[in-house]
């Protein structure tokens, strides 16, 4: 019993930490518009307002999810060198192109790491499944694989803050205009893929709107195609990949949003480390921060995601 509640409480610090730094963002600034921005809000929780981005009006919305504000400190302790664990099945965070060679946003965040840390670093490559297991063995040091943050993963991981978020977002046909706030959306079909999370937001959230599940995203895009729903709602990075190509640009379009309720929608990626590393944690959160405020996060982001999922 009392292993559970330390558990609990483990979790409910580490979101609150995430909370407190998307706050602090907000309020510090690094290039983000100050509290007398118009907030672009739609009466959803965990809708992302304009303060917790950047948008500069040639471009999509950029997220912040550190204060950047951290200056680099000469007492911290680190290693001559970082190995990074991954799998190479990941795509677009790390994949290998025709030429077998390794790419990906985390490969490049990884390497950016370690060039603002000043020390040597090398990914190697690991089945999904024997990543936790090849950490616990010294075979590296830190995990960017993605990991779900779960009371099991809490007993023998260290999370670094979040540095990217998969936020849910409505997608719409181009002919319609619909605000996405609780009361436009009564009565409305709404396609969700059937037992997700996005299901359950919704549910919650939107309980007069008519939802009608699929197996799968696909199905319930092309529904949206056929307009036999007004809209669809799932994971915002999916969906900017699907409005990229030949069917979703004909069709469909962003509509309100993102949303970024950790209580229902994705808590975001993070870096692993052994449980009770925290000189190389500090380390890692320390230079996490420092790429956010010197514009290396934007960088990555729009490299690798040129339409946006914010």
């Amino acid at each position: 019993m009392k292993a559970r509640l330390r558990t609990l409480l483990l979790i409910l610090a580490w979101a609150l930490a995430q909370s407190l730094n998307m706050q602090a963002a907000k309020a510090e600034g690094s290039g983000i518009p100050d509290e007398n921005t118009p907030a672009k809000t739609t009466g959803l929780p965990g809708t992302l307002s304009m303060a917790e981005g950047t948008l500069d009006g040639r471009g999509p919305l950029v997220p912040a999810f550190s204060t950047g504000r951290i200056q680099r400190s000469s007492s911290l302790q680190l290693p001559e060198k970082i190995e990074f664990l991954a799998s190479d099945d990941f795509p677009p965070f790390v994949f290998r192109d025709s030429e077998q060679r390794l790419m990906g946003y985390n490969v490049d965040l990884a390497r950016a790491i370690c060039e603002e840390l000043e020390i040597a670093c090398s990914l190697r490559i690991k089945p999904f499944e024997k990543l936790k297991g090849a950490l616990a063995d010294f075979q590296g040091d830190v995990l960017i694989a993605g990991l779900p943050l779960t009371a099991e993963n809490l007993k023998i991981l260290e999370f670094s803050q979040v540095y990217l978020r998969f936020p849910g977002r409505f997608i719409v046909g181009r002919d319609l205009a619909l605000p996405m706030e609780p009361r436009f959306l009564a009565g409305k079909k709404i396609g969700i893929v059937s037992g997700s999370r996005h299901e359950a937001y919704l549910e919650a959230n939107v309980p007069l709107a008519k939802l009608v599940g699929f197996q799968d995203p696909n199905s319930a895009r092309e529904a949206l195609a056929r307009k036999e729903v007004q809209a669809v709602f799932g994971d915002g990075l999916h969906m900017a990949f699907w409005l990229q190509s030949e069917a979703g640009r004909m069709c469909c379009q962003f509509a309100g949003g993102p949303y970024l309720d950790p209580t229902f929608l994705n808590q975001g990626l993070a870096l692993n480390t052994r449980r009770g590393d925290k000189a190389l944690m500090t380390a890692l959160n320390q230079a996490l921060s420092r790429l956010q405020l010197t514009g290396k996060m934007e960088e990555l982001y729009l490299r690798y995601f040129p339409v946006g999922f914010y």
